[in-house]
């Protein structure tokens, strides 16, 4: 299903230049899935960068990279 939505989100004419997909397509997605499966978008700024970009991830992502972000600093305060 996640293909689905993101294969949607190429811009005809343009190259591999992919856009995020719309709220309404994140909220449709979101409907048909399982909790843990769901896409949360959100803006983020780039290093180096003033100019925010939206980003979708998978919810069980999120979480991963947080995990180990979160691993990864607690071994560093050791």
């Amino acid at each position: 299903m996640l293909a689905t939505v993101l294969a949607g989100c190429v811009a005809p004419g343009e190259g591999n230049f992919r856009r995020p997909p719309t709220p309404a397509e994140v909220e449709q997605y979101n409907a048909m899935v399982q909790p843990e499966e769901r896409i949360v978008c959100r803006s983020e700024v780039p290093i180096g960068s003033n100019i925010p970009e939206r980003r979708c991830r998978l919810v069980v992502d999120i979480d991963e990279t947080s995990a180990f972000h979160r691993e990864q600093l607690r071994r560093a305060l050791r």
